[in-house]
């Protein structure tokens, strides 16, 4: 007695466990982290607070390294904007006990008296806002990666 049998498609499950294997190393999964990466941005940005400009302007998505990206800011006060300042800070962040602070504003012309600042929060409400939209849409890239090895 003889048995036999013949399978179809192997070469197609090759390829598509080899493609599985290598999208650590594939510049096309990169590129969707990227992608990702500016959609959480552009989420940060829009709950940026405006004054000037300058913060919102400087906030960027960037490879730090293939298949590392990060959303992040040079602007030296945006702690301050994220985490707010004094007493009406985040309460999680240390903060000076200042109760008001004293400041001349060149765009008012005048000094301004502050008794400290709210949290804006943009970083983290942005990133939780739009994390699963962008891991949903690298999922949805390397899903057809996969499909069409």
């Amino acid at each position: 007695m003889e048995i036999s049998f013949q399978m179809d498609g192997m070469q197609s499950l090759q390829r598509k466990l080899n493609t599985i294997k290598n999208l650590d190393r594939d510049p096309r999964v990169n590129q969707a982290l990227g992608r990702g990466a500016k959609l959480i941005q552009g989420a940060v940005k829009l709950l940026t607070p405006v004054d000037t400009g300058n913060l919102r302007n400087k906030i960027f998505a960037e490879e730090e390294k293939f298949m590392q990206w990060i959303v992040d800011t040079n602007v030296e006060y945006s702690l301050y904007v994220e985490f707010g300042t004094g007493k009406l800070g985040d309460p999680s962040v240390p903060h000076t006990n200042k109760e008001i602070w004293v400041y001349y504003s060149d765009a008012l012309k005048r000094f301004v008296t502050t008794h400290g600042q709210k949290p804006a929060a943009m970083f983290r409400d942005g990133f939780s806002q739009s994390h699963r939209q962008a891991f949903q849409m690298i999922k949805r890239e390397v899903e057809e990666i996969i499909r069409n090895a």
